[in-house]
């Protein structure tokens, strides 16, 4: 059978993409008559990766005449070579073709990118010159469209070239192009919901892997992220005190009860900010009788240098067990003045520390420090106060940090005290719902747990149990009606050094003790509860149910109540209810047909159907830029003029972070007598100055 030249040449290029080895054997017999040229793959217009995907595009090969401008090597008078070139063309049902027609400009452009990103390119619009010195992956690839805008003001594809001269990108790489780097409206929701709890953007991005199944399902990656917070510190920028502002006055106009007032200086810029809702108004109006201080703040960070003698000092009370002794003494809520004094002259004496000057001092001044001498006062158990503010610092130091604006400082004190109140409510709800266990038969402690809160009961449940198994009269006496108890307190863990008094008033139920625990806290001690126990009070006495202690010393807030919500007319708070209901929605569904796999792949067959429902009818819709989306969470719009100036002082993000303490004038001269003295090079002297903070030299350098 004798073939033609034309089926010789088809059988070679076939050959030479399917079987290397028939066509080495063809280009041996038949490359010298056919003239067969290797070029090189040109690599044109669009960016590409050199990753290769059968799934997404086809390989084809076409021929074309050699140009006498690139001759052959293989060449010879007479006979024409053949030019062999590799084109991709993407298999997407989604393409352009010459004559669609498109309303707008926008519309025709988003429909090609949409193209682009399903098929694995890049693209960009026609530009004469480069407007900026970058890298860039630009090979002259003909894969375009063109439009033209007929008569009727509508924009028709006049050309489409689909054929590619590079390789597409493999769909497992797709989330690496530029074009299909992008971060959903969830996925930003979410990176500013943990802002809130100081989880910046690299953190976050790993938390979108963890929830999405792996950086590959993403669809951006940490720089995306990052750009999302550059791009709200920008729109913040000098509008911080004016957008703090206006977000506290929108909650004053909507939110009940809520007060809100802020002063300038004269210079116009913000000095002085205050807001309270209503339930922090009706947390004051109930506990605001006792307000803490942390006098410490910033200062109380001491090292050997700053108390030498101190610190000597303490580390041998330790070794010889004085520092527990003092623990003993000066920390005991059950001893009064007399008692502690007496206590603490014999560890003075029992140590040989009388001459110690510290001691002195502090013992001057026990009436200012010491619990024995504030045993008449109610503080309703805050007697240390230094451990309780650091405790509320390290709570709110988890929310907040130095480089915040005003404006992202409202938000994370808003979701700390969501925090701070979630925890209340559940601590009510134990309280209101739960029944805790009755440890006696007692119908003191029955009454006590209905009345009292949790925590506040376990206190008074432990001090009743205590008079039952620790407590016992040594002596009785009666005086006008009024019993007068000596109780002896067995508890080893009761530092007492006495007996306690107990009178008692059967006419009224009046019931005090010496220890003052009632006066202090608004709890009955121990020792009052052996003597009413004694005296067949079987209830409760009302007149020592303090108010504060009770479950429901704080009334219920009012219907629907949230710090954090919207105004019910605020169309961006309808757009944020909507994306929580659906996602409530699919949650709740996933979770009812989590245990029936048939189910719920038809679910999923469902929403497959509905996105792609939606992918047709939303190809020209732009997604969210990151300033709309970050002007709809911060909930108010840049003003265009200043009106009230950022507050002077302020340490925003690129500042650098505040961690100092105060540092007294006795702490920075004991710090530069540390360091020493240095020798200058100019005068020659161990001083504290260098060459260039000379006196000398300014001295030569006026009399030059």
């Amino acid at each position: 059978m004798v073939r033609s030249d034309k089926e010789w040449e088809n059988r070679f290029n076939e050959a030479m993409f399917n079987d290397s080895i028939e066509f080495v054997m063809l280009f041996m017999l038949f490359g010298p008559l056919y003239h067969i040229d290797f070029v090189n793959f040109y690599m044109f217009d669009s960016e590409q990766t050199s990753i290769q995907s059968d799934e997404v595009q086809c390989l084809q090969v076409v021929e074309k005449d050699m140009c006498e401008s690139e001759p052959s090597s293989f060449h010879s008078d007479g006979v024409q070579g053949v030019l062999v070139e590799k084109t991709w063309t993407p298999k997407t049902e989604l393409k352009p073709f010459v004559g669609q027609l498109f309303p707008l400009y926008d519309d025709a452009l988003s429909f090609y990118r949409e193209y682009a990103r399903k098929s694995g390119f890049e693209i960009r619009k026609d530009r004469s010159k480069q407007r900026r010195n970058r890298l860039s992956h630009r090979k002259g690839c003909k894969a375009c469209i063109r439009l033209k805008l007929n008569d009727e003001n509508v924009w028709i594809v006049r050309h489409f070239e689909e054929k590619h001269s590079h390789e597409l990108v493999n769909p497992e790489d797709f989330h690496f192009l530029k074009s299909n780097r992008r971060l959903t409206y969830q996925q930003k929701q979410l990176i500013h919901d943990v802002s809130d709890i100081n989880i910046g953007p690299v953190r976050a991005f790993k938390i979108l892997k963890q929830t999405q199944g792996g950086f590959l399902n993403i669809g951006a990656t940490k720089v995306e992220c990052k750009n999302l917070k550059r791009d709200w510190i920008e729109y913040i920028g000098e509008n911080d005190a004016d957008m703090v502002i206006d977000k506290l006055n929108k909650k004053k106009e909507y939110l009940h009860d809520f007060s809100f007032e802020y002063r300038v200086d004269s210079e116009g810029k913000l000095c002085g900010l205050f807001w309270a809702d209503e339930e922090a108004k009706r947390n004051y109006s109930t506990f605001g009788d006792i307000v803490g201080f942390d006098a410490t703040y910033r200062t109380n960070k001491k090292t050997n240098d700053d108390y030498p003698l101190l610190f000597q000092l303490g580390s041998h009370m330790s070794k010889t067990g004085v520092l527990q002794r003092l623990n003993d003494v000066i920390w005991n809520k059950r001893i009064n003045t007399s008692e502690f004094e007496i206590e603490w002259q014999r560890i003075m004496d029992e140590y040989e520390l009388n001459d110690n000057k510290w001691f002195k001092d502090m013992f001057a001044i026990c009436d200012k420090w010491i619990p024995a001498y504030f045993k008449d006062c109610h503080l309703s158990g805050l007697m240390r106060m230094t451990s309780r503010c650091e405790g509320e610092n390290y709570f709110y130091g988890l929310m907040t940090n130095t480089d915040l604006h005003l404006i992202e400082f409202v938000g994370h004190f808003e979701t700390t005290m969501e925090a701070q109140r979630c925890v209340q409510r559940k601590n009510n709800h134990d309280s209101r719902y739960t029944n805790p266990n009755i440890k006696t038969n007692l119908l003191i402690e029955e009454e006590a747990s209905e009345t009292f809160t949790r925590t506040v009961f376990f206190e008074i449940q432990k001090e009743i149990m205590a008079s039952m198994l620790t407590c016992y009269s040594i002596k009785v006496e009666e005086y006008d009606g009024i019993n007068k108890f000596s109780i002896k307190d067995t508890d080893k863990d009761v530092k007492h050094f006495g007996v306690f008094e107990v009178s008692f008033m059967k006419s009224d139920c009046a019931v005090t003790c010496s220890c003052l625990r009632f006066e202090l806290t608004g709890c009955l001690c121990r020792h009052c509860f052996y003597v009413l126990r004694m005296s067949g009070v079987e209830h409760f006495p009302r007149k020592y149910v303090s108010r504060r202690w009770t479950k429901d010393v704080v009334s219920m807030p009012s219907s629907g109540y949230n710090m954090c919500q919207s105004p019910k007319d605020d169309a961006n708070d309808d757009f944020k209810s909507m994306i929580r209901d659906i996602y409530y929605s699919v949650d709740y569904c996933v979770d009812r047909l989590v245990s029936d796999m048939e189910k719920l792949k038809l679910y999923r067959e469902k929403l497959r159907e509905m996105t792609q429902e939606v992918d047709e009818d939303t190809r020209s819709v732009q997604p969210m830029t990151n300033k709309a989306f970050i002007e709809a969470v911060f909930g108010v719009e840049k003003r265009d003029e200043v009106n009230v100036k950022i507050p002077e002082g302020i340490r925003n993000k690129g500042t650098g972070p505040v961690k100092k303490r105060m540092i007294g004038e006795k702490e920075m001269a004991i710090l530069k007598a540390k360091k020493g003295s240095r020798k200058c090079g100019r005068c020659g002297e161990y001083v504290d100055h260098n060459a260039r903070t000379c006196k000398k030299k300014a001295n030569d350098s006026a009399s030059k």
